[in-house]
């Protein structure tokens, strides 16, 4: 936390400890706006930005400030992350399309999930944070070392992830494999039960000098699967997030077969998870599907072979 505090052993979760400076300095506290297109981006490469309007506040940040990061539209706070660079105007000038060239380089201090409004609402309470009238979450401009110290706190409270992988929270399918999330959960178990095949989770896929890690690998079907928790409603071109957009883009490239599996798709698993891998895999075989899915599916296969088309 800010101030005097330190640690023997470092509570769990915390990737480090602040040196002790010579000429002490408290450090102030600032919150970077992201959206679903550019947080994958922001904490990918560890760097947060800002438009070129609001470089008189991201000139004052300096190496060591406390940084939190903050999807507007889903009201997401990442944290905790230290400065690890003065506020400085294109640090990666080709990043966020250079639309925002006041960038500050950070590095994560607390491995852990994001918090929302309700682990914020203490805050609210208390008028530390407030609520826009279009529902965001708004911070001050810059804040210290008592708002700092509250959010450590919140933080703290929240379940660590693993280096491995980012957003990883412990949670266990029924084949052993340690899931990143209650919805990849329902997805591997799915997979477990309806299809005859195994499948691989957290897959590293290598084409060239591109790499990225998918979801779950079916090898028997050549199926790449991903699973993404961003409801309908944004799922528009302009609220695509940059990792959704890589890795459509690298399936694409390599002509690689992939699906899509959204949180809102869960209630309807059955039948929307097989319909997209029989979209895409007809000679693919289910068991322990109820048998108006099953109708459904061939009739969709029937018409996707008809068609020629394929949908993801």
């Amino acid at each position: 936390m800010c101030g005097s505090t330190s640690f023997k052993q470092l509570p769990s979760g915390v990737l480090y400890q602040k040196e002790e400076r010579r000429e002490p300095r408290v450090p102030w506290g600032y919150v970077f706006l992201c959206s679903n297109r550019t947080e994958g981006e922001c904490l990918e490469k560890k760097l947060f930005g800002s438009p070129k309007s609001e470089w008189g506040r991201v000139s004052q940040v300096k190496e060591g400030d406390i940084l939190f990061l903050l999807n507007y539209q889903t009201n997401h706070l990442h944290g905790v992350f230290e400065a690890v660079s003065e506020g400085k105007m294109d640090i990666d000038p080709d990043a966020f399309d250079g639309r925002f060239p006041a960038q500050v380089k950070a590095r994560r201090m607390i491995r852990c999930h994001w918090v929302g409004p309700a682990e914020l609402l203490f805050l609210i309470r208390r008028r530390w944070i407030w609520v826009s009238r279009r529902g965001i979450i708004r911070f001050p401009t810059r804040f210290g070392p008592k708002l700092i110290n509250e959010l450590f706190r919140i933080f703290l409270q929240i379940p660590t992830m693993p280096p491995m992988r980012e957003g990883l929270a412990g949670y266990r399918a029924k084949d052993g494999h340690i899931i990143g999330s209650y919805g990849e959960r329902v997805v591997d178990d799915w997979l477990r039960k309806h299809l005859p095949y195994k499948h691989h989770y957290n897959y590293a896929v290598e084409r060239g000098d591109e790499r990225l890690l998918c979801d779950w690998y079916i090898p028997d079907i050549d199926l790449y699967v991903e699973y993404w928790e961003q409801p309908v409603a944004s799922r528009t071109e302009l609220g695509e997030t940059y990792e959704m957009h890589r890795k459509r883009r690298f399936y694409e490239a390599h002509s690689l077969k992939a699906i899509d599996i959204y949180e809102d798709d869960l209630p309807r698993a059955d039948r929307i998870i097989s319909t997209k891998i029989g979209n895409i895999v007809p000679e693919c075989k289910f068991r322990n599907l109820a048998k108006k899915t099953k109708s459904l599916q061939t009739s969709r296969k029937g018409k996707s072979k008809k068609s020629g088309l394929r949908s993801t």
